[in-house]
């Protein structure tokens, strides 16, 4: 609960999402250096063409940058740009993005003339500082549109059968397995997934996601624009759920929301599920762990809150103390939450202050291993990055069935 990634991260880890694309930085290291840190804990890679100590790179592989100075701010640094770009076109990159940091932005250096003079201008694009005071979500479904409609692709025939999955990014809980869980969950009804989009697709698989029948989405508050995208210029049917498929209940209700849209059968998708279901059924029995009446604090995005919210209170009568939306905004997700809320006479809960003691706690991972090391919960879930301390070898996604696992899995084990 503080640490609040702004759009500013969203614009860059969205490029940094896309397997062989890079992110130039225009600002000071300061800019730079935490983003580098995190994109290489979120999406750990190799490029053998860089050496971290050439130019422009110095020290990380990841997110070059044009170490602005001082007097850069007053006499401009266009050069600066122009070689950087020299250097890095070199490199295996296949789309670059030149990210003016917010001090930057302010000079005024025409980066798009420094990309046009590269021959860049058919695998670059300027993304400036507009997005900083907007949320992460803003920030990564928005730039995610743009660089779908710089790469321009190709609107060929449509491929039966096939959807782009949108939603998830590389900032998302564990989002290699998210990518894996909920592609399985579909390949059971029919449907091959031929692009997760942001969250490690290569350019060539962006260009080729014209071609997908639909667009499903996972996580509703990252994939507004980029479905609207898809839709009005291929003709992609898009399945918009009110929530995200976090929990048992909730990911039968996503299956179910796809089988509408799609005319697939559901049911070996349910039954996937139900098997899961049934094995942590199995396990609780074993669990000498009660959960009644425990309390809860939960900071998300309104269409992961509501449903972990409910998962909590259904099925381990665990009670909500503080509900917040990690300054987000999902207004369906909002009402569905409005009306459990008031259904159960704990409105008063929502947008609360944060108390000092809840048995459990679900956010960051760096907040939740702050507030369980400092006693003031018994428990934590791992909700999303930045999770620095972490390293994930088992499957640990949020969504889908396993992830129903996985809650449960941090709410009653110990370690």
């Amino acid at each position: 609960m503080l640490v609040k990634p702004d759009g500013f991260f969203g614009v860059t880890m969205a490029v940094e999402g896309i397997a062989d694309s890079t992110v130039l930085m225009h600002g000071p290291e300061g800019c730079r250096k935490n983003l580098g840190a995190l994109t290489q804990k979120v999406y750990p890679r190799r490029d053998r063409s860089v050496n971290m100590m050439t130019p422009y790179y110095r020290g990380s592989s990841r997110i070059p940058y044009t170490d602005l100075e001082s007097s850069d701010y007053i006499y401009g640094a266009y050069d600066r740009v122009y070689e950087a770009l020299q250097y890095i076109k070199e490199r295996n990159a296949q789309f670059i993005a030149v990210v003016c940091s917010p001090g930057a932005s302010l000079i005024g250096d025409d980066c798009q003339k420094a990309i046009d003079e590269n021959g860049l201008s058919d695998r670059a694009i300027v993304l400036d500082a507009d997005l900083s005071s907007k949320p992460i979500n803003i920030g990564i479904d928005l730039t995610l549109r743009r660089v779908l409609e710089k790469i321009s692709p190709d609107g060929t025939a449509v491929r039966k059968d096939t959807a782009v999955l949108l939603g998830n990014h590389v900032l998302q809980k564990d989002w290699e397995s998210v990518n894996e869980e909920m592609s399985r969950i579909l390949s059971l009804m029919g449907i091959e997934v031929i692009c997760c989009v942001g969250a490690g697709c290569t350019v060539q698989q962006l260009r080729d996601s014209s071609q997908a029948e639909y667009a499903i989405i996972v996580c509703p508050e990252y994939a507004q624009q980029t479905a609207q995208y898809y839709s009005e210029t291929f003709g992609t049917k898009v399945v918009n759920p009110r929530y995200s498929p976090v929990g048992f209940e909730a990911t039968e209700d996503w299956i179910r929301n796809v089988a509408e849209v799609t005319g697939k059968d559901p049911s070996d998708a349910l039954g996937y599920v139900d098997s899961l279901k049934k094995r942590a059924y199995r396990r609780m029995l074993a669990a000498r762990f009660d959960t009644d009446a425990f309390g809860y604090i939960i900071d998300a995005e309104p269409s992961i809150c509501y449903p972990l919210a409910k998962f909590f209170y259904d099925n381990l009568q665990m009670v909500p103390k503080c509900l917040r939306y990690n300054d987000i905004s999902y207004a369906p997700s909002e009402r569905l939450m409005e009306d459990f809320l008031d259904g159960i006479g704990m409105k008063n809960v929502l947008d609360t202050d944060v108390p000092d003691y809840a048995e459990i706690i679900c956010t960051d991972g760096n907040t939740v291993d702050m507030y369980t090391r400092a006693n003031h919960s018994l428990r934590g879930v791992d909700l999303r990055f930045p999770s620095m301390m972490n390293t994930e070898f088992l499957p640990q996604p949020l969504f889908g069935a396993t992830g129903a696992l996985y809650i449960l899995e941090r709410v009653v084990n110990r370690f």
